[in-house]
This record gives C-alpha cells, structure tokens and sequence, in this order.
C-alpha cells in the first residue's frame, strides 16, 4: 500500500485485522502494519541483530522478505 494511505485505511497490510488498537509502519517495507504484526516484526529484527554478526547468515525472514546486510 502506499504511504499516503497509512492515516486512512481500516485494516493490516498483513493480517487485515481492522487497525482499532493502533498502527505502525513496517521497518523492512512501506505496509501499514497492526500491533500484533508490529509485534511479530520486532522478534525478527531481535534476529536479524544476532545473525547479522554471522557473515555467513541467511537473512530471509518469514512475513518481511530478504533483509539487506548494512555494513
């Protein structure tokens, strides 16, 4: 969805629960996310914060797609 949408649309990006209790925009694209999507995005940046210091580590995460190594 694009940005410009984010104050406007009802449901999640992900999930399409209805955005009742709160939004928030994805860290890894421009989604509008719900709490619980949110929620569920920071467990996989925790991950990515350990594994980033594998050079070896495979960084595609389930639900936000590759994430790029920033060195």
């Amino acid at each position: 969805m694009p940005v410009r949408t984010f104050f406007i649309q009802r449901s999640c990006d992900r999930c399409c629960r209805p955005l009742v209790g709160g939004r928030t925009m994805s860290f890894f694209t421009k989604e509008t996310l719900c709490v619980e999507c949110s929620d569920a995005e920071d467990g996989i940046r925790r991950r990515i914060r350990e594994q980033d210091k594998d050079p070896d580590a495979d960084l595609r995460y389930e639900g936000c797609g590759a994430v790029p190594k920033i060195e």
